[in-house]
């Protein structure tokens, strides 16, 4: 490829990064003609305004927005059924729990209630999934307060952020935005991401809950380390690097059977 002027030259990186996801600084330089330095201030300048992640050695696409509730609702349904078959298996009669927002945590609402669990405490910011666990046994539901976000059907903001941080459960399951090759766990927003980082460290057994499509990727905001999940729930065995990069955090994987 001939070389650039730098409008031109970002707009090509914009491009290779919608169609690859990621690329490294060497890639680029190569594919473009120009040198790393040039590259690096590319990607520094691209990243300034939003458009992408540098990571090492490299840059990702940044994804903006999750797609609408109602079409994740309809996603990968028999994926999310097995994940919320183990997450049931995993919780005894008597538990306090806690239950993120997000289509998968509604499916394990609806799995509590089919197992029959009785004298559960639910914790949740989920509208839907606290109006499924009012069908549990001798229940209580909590619907932790806050500003209501229509777009994710649960409760956001900052006094929901100050009950998490005082919560104390027995077990969590916490929604997975993405989770890339190293094992870490991020999210579209920041907002997104301390709060499940928050969910993460009130439980005494906190688990993650995400089909495969989630698995190998990354986005804008990393979920603090402070709130580390104990294992992770999904329906396809993940890729060798995020395994590898899960196990090096300890993060036991279980994988359902649909």
């Amino acid at each position: 490829m001939t070389r650039l002027l730098a409008a031109t030259r970002h707009e090509a990186i914009l491009r290779r990064l919608d169609e690859a996801r990621s690329a490294t600084v060497e890639e680029l330089g190569a594919w473009l003609d120009v040198s790393r330095e040039t590259i690096r201030r590319d990607l520094k300048l691209l990243a300034g305004q939003g458009l992408l992640e540098v990571v090492h050695g490299g840059a990702l696409r940044r994804e903006r927005r999750e797609a609408p509730f109602a079409e994740r609702r309809m996603a990968n349904r028999e994926a999310k059924a097995a994940i919320a078959t183990l997450a049931a298996g995993l919780v005894a009669d008597g538990m306090s729990v806690l239950l993120d927002s997000g289509t998968t945590t509604e499916y394990v609402a609806r799995a509590l209630v089919q197992a029959g669990r009785r004298r559960l405490t639910i914790h949740t910011i989920s509208v839907e999934a606290a109006r499924i666990c009012t069908a549990l046994p001798e229940g209580r539901v909590r619907l932790i307060g806050g500003d209501f976000d229509g777009d994710d059907d649960a409760t956001a903001g900052p006094e929901m952020q100050r009950v998490l941080a005082r919560l104390s459960v027995d077990i969590a399951f916490v929604g997975v935005g993405a989770i890339d090759e190293q094992g870490e766990l991020t999210d579209y927003t920041r907002l997104a991401a301390t709060t499940r980082g928050l969910m993460l460290r009130a439980a005494e057994h906190p688990y993650l809950v995400g089909d495969g499509s989630k698995l190998g990727r990354r986005l804008a905001s990393t979920v603090p380390e402070e709130g580390r999940a104990a294992g992770l729930l999904t329906d396809r065995a993940p890729p060798a690097a995020v395994a590898a990069g899960l196990a090096a955090k300890g993060v036991a994987v279980r994988v359902g059977a649909i």
